[in-house]
């Protein structure tokens, strides 16, 4: 099997809507034949290009008919693999994440381990605002999204509807990942994930 066949064969195995760079294949080929290989299948209508070194397969809606793009979210995310970055959606972005607000914001702005960065994608401004690593790295990629979320809303504004539509959102893991390392967190944020494992418990029983 050659470079290109095992890239593209990895592209079909991602799926529609997986965003991808150059680095999710530096097991298969070096960065510029990845990137050409890339290139050729962009040329030939295989791949969309999200933005520049960025790029997904499409799903095709069967309703509509047509072709849905990769969401910004995951053209972040790619984004922060190929560069090794941790990142966390912030303020409405993180609501919108969690289903604190329904609405997607026009502008989503992420916190970021990397440099300031930002991106146009289709309607979004994407803006990447770096945070100490020490504010990300300790928490996983869910309790990051939940402490943006509950920051942005703000103490005074985290009520039994708040909670409710968190512990219905997120998964037992979750949940439960969020209460264990919410320990060293702030003592407001740690009384909030208590009340979500318990609204979650009381709602799976």
């Amino acid at each position: 099997m050659t470079e290109a066949e095992a890239i593209a064969k990895r592209i079909e195995s991602f799926g529609a809507g997986r965003a991808f760079t150059a680095a999710d294949f530096s097991d298969v080929a070096g960065r510029r034949n990845t990137a050409n290989a890339l290139g050729r299948l962009h040329a030939k209508g295989g791949i969309a290009r999200a933005i520049r070194g960025v790029y997904y397969a499409p799903e095709r809606s069967a309703l509509m008919g047509t072709e849905v793009p990769a969401s910004a979210d995951e053209v972040v995310r790619a984004v922060a693999r190929a560069n090794k970055w941790i990142v966390a959606p912030s303020g409405d972005a993180a609501l919108n994440a969690l289903g604190l607000d329904t609405q997607v914001p026009a502008k989503l702005v992420y916190v970021s381990s990397g440099p300031y960065k930002r991106y146009e994608y289709g309607p979004y401004d994407i803006e990447l605002r770096h945070r100490a690593n020490r504010d990300l790295l300790d928490c996983s990629q869910i309790t990051c999204t939940i402490v943006q979320a509950l920051k942005a809303l703000g103490r005074e504004n985290v009520g039994d509807e708040e909670i409710g539509t968190l512990a219905r959102n997120l998964t037992e893991e979750q949940a439960g990942a969020f209460l264990e390392e919410s320990a060293g967190l702030t003592s407001w944020v740690a009384d909030a994930a208590k009340k979500i494992w318990e609204a979650k418990h009381g709602q799976d029983r």
